[in-house]
Formats: structure tokens, sequence, C-alpha cells
């Protein structure tokens, strides 16, 4: 593994650098008032080895997620966002896994890191956008911080996960029994 450069790791070279700033603003102010620890990491390949294995090594040898006293609400409160463009891996798919320390697993469970990767990150994946996807995809994790240590995040963060949220509720929209109801009549 490269040696870590700061909580945004672009080895892939796939985040411009308006997103990167973004990004970076996002978690310094998730670990200012939480203790938590977002990171990271774009890689060109795992390698030929599985992402998850890739997402705990980064972990354990970065020491991300700070140590403290048993019962510290913020002890191993760190996660991985790990993430390999299919235009660079070997095997022509790209790979994404947020790897959760174990007391983040306490808020964030790995069903919800995966609906967070689903709804924030991979439709801009899909497109091409990783610097816009990772966005989004760290903007949702930190509302999740957020959450659980009782604080709000900077700026408009906060809003927009929520609009993304909302989006993505069913029944949000105008409910289609009534549309068929309407041109019946």
């Amino acid at each position: 593994l490269p040696q870590p450069t700061g909580y945004v790791n672009d080895f892939a070279d796939i985040i411009p650098a308006e997103h990167e700033r973004e990004i970076a603003a996002i978690i310094e102010d998730v670990r200012r008032r939480s203790g938590g620890e977002i990171v990271v990491v774009t890689l060109r390949s795992l390698e030929g080895r599985p992402a998850s294995e890739v997402g705990l090594q980064i972990g354990r040898e970065w020491r991300i997620g700070q140590a403290g006293e048993p019962g510290d609400p913020a002890r191993n409160t760190g996660l991985v966002v790990l993430v390999v463009p299919r235009e660079t891996s070997p095997d022509g798919r790209g790979h994404l896994r947020i790897e959760t320390g174990i007391g983040t697993t306490a808020f964030l469970t790995a069903g919800e890191a995966g609906r967070i990767a689903d709804r924030h990150m991979i439709p801009a994946f899909r497109e091409g956008d990783y610097g816009r996807g990772i966005l989004h995809g760290v903007e949702a994790l930190a509302q999740e911080y957020a959450e659980r240590f009782g604080f709000e995040l900077g700026g408009d963060v906060g809003a927009r996960v929520e609009e993304r949220r909302e989006a993505d509720r069913p029944g949000t929209g105008f409910p289609r029994a009534l549309v068929i109801v309407i041109v019946f009549i």
C-alpha cells in the first residue's frame, strides 16, 4: 500500500481538485466535531485482492479511527472509502468498499453503508464522475456521524443529503394510482 497523504488519498487521480477540497473540508468538520475519521482512498488496481481485504488493511496499517479508553464514544469510529475505477482496474470492473471500524458499526451498519454506496455514489460512478460520487458518499457518511454525535454539518451539506434521501424515498412523488384514476375518469 502507498503511504497516506492525508484524509483524501487520490492515487488513481480521479477526483477533481474542487471536489477534493470539498471532501477534505467535510472530513475535517466530522473529525473536529466527533473524533471520527473518514479516509478516502482511490487506487488504480487492487492487485488481484478483494476490496474488503484491501480496505481492512488500509484501516489497520494507517490506524484510521482514533484510539481511546473503553466507553469513549469516538473510539475506533473510523471508516475507509475505497474506490478503484473500472477504467484502471485490470479486471475491467470498478470496485467500491466502505470499510467501517468497530466503533463505527454502532451507528453505521454494513447494510447502511451499502445503501449509501448504491444511492449516493454508484449513480455518479456510472456516468464516469467519480469525484461527484465520492463527494456525495462522503456527505451521506458525514451525516451519519452528525446524527450519532449530535451536531450539524457546516454549509449546506446536511440539506443536500436530506434532499437526496427524500428523492430516494418511495411514495414521495405523485401517486401512480391517482394518475390512473384521473385518466380513467
